[in-house]
């Protein structure tokens, strides 16, 4: 996902979002020795991968120093981050060029484009500093309270969404209750994989007997298939080779429809992989393969560990 904020985009979004207040202790002179300090005797540039990871950090640190010991709002706070940006983003880039000896990119640094990898960058200040705080209180809730235990009253999607409603307001004092929505779909992007593995943990024995229970409804289904296509299997084990044969043929080699070597290896001589699935949705052969391993596995005690066509 890239976005991309323009010019135009930034000057209109900080023009309506930041308060009169805030725009009044905004002296442009004392804020320029505040980022030459923090850039001189609070930060190494070069330990940084690129410019605009620079930037952010140093915006970042610009803003909850300023702003520290002052009560506004979350949206304020993200609001004097961009603007920080949008100040210093240029003299930032030049700096971290200059001492690390990469060349400065052409476009503007307000040209913020915002990958998966990148993802931190998007995040609310009011967010960002608290993400330890956040994995915490998430861990305490999950392991240590009812909610963790409520895993498996709730279907994994119901689940993510219950544990994310209770935890918002948990570590975000100051949220903004208009901008709720948004600030669940950040948490599902930074906790999401968090809770579903949890519940996934909690689920486990449930997910298995469900698991088991799909494929005996898969196996009784090519339980038909093979009466069906071959009238069932004849099988037979000698000289180091397992071979299968329709039930009423001759045991010839000419009739041979499959047969495995001691190494787990099945020839085939006609796709029955293909014959057992083809009215299954499955997604690869690979997966068709192992799906019929597993029922040879369990109706014939036959260990299967790969599949050839034709010998």
């Amino acid at each position: 996902m890239n976005i991309i904020i323009t010019e135009s985009q930034h000057q209109t979004f900080l023009l309506e979002t930041i308060s009169t207040y805030l725009r009044r202790r905004m002296s442009m002179d004392v804020m320029k020795e505040e980022m030459d300090i923090i850039i001189e005797y609070h930060m190494l540039p070069c330990e940084f991968e690129n410019a605009g990871e620079f930037v952010a950090e140093a915006c970042d640190m610009m803003t909850y120093g300023y702003l520290e010991d002052i009560d506004v709002s979350a949206k304020d706070r993200d609001s004097f981050y961009y603007h920080m940006v949008d100040l210093f983003g240029n003299y930032l880039a030049n700096h971290y060029n200059k001492k690390c000896g990469k060349k400065l990119r052409t476009e503007s640094v307000r040209k913020i484009i915002i990958t998966e990898s990148q993802f931190e960058q998007i995040i609310p200040n009011s967010v960002r500093r608290r993400l330890s705080e956040i994995s915490d209180v998430l861990y305490e809730m999950l392991n240590n309270t009812d909610i963790g235990e409520e895993a498996q009253e709730y279907p994994e999607n119901d689940y993510v969404d219950y544990v994310i409603e209770i935890l918002l307001p948990e570590v975000i004092y100051d949220i903004d209750w208009s901008d709720v929505a948004e600030y669940e779909e950040i948490f599902k992007k930074l906790v999401g994989d968090k809770i579903r593995q949890f519940w996934k943990e909690q689920n486990q024995d449930s997910l298995n007997e469900s698991e088991n229970d799909n494929n005996e409804r898969m196996f009784e289904v090519m339980d038909d298939i093979v009466q069906m296509a071959y009238g069932g299997f004849n099988i037979t084990d000698e000289d180091s080779y397992l071979r299968i044969y329709r039930k009423d043929d001759l045991v010839l080699d000419k009739n041979i429809i499959a047969q495995k070597n001691s190494w787990g290896k099945m020839f085939l001589s006609e796709d029955i992989v293909n014959e057992l699935t083809k009215y299954f949705s499955i997604e690869s052969r690979e997966k068709s393969e192992s799906l019929v391993s597993e029922y040879f596995k369990d109706r014939y005690g036959i260990i299967i560990k790969t599949f050839a066509l034709n010998w």
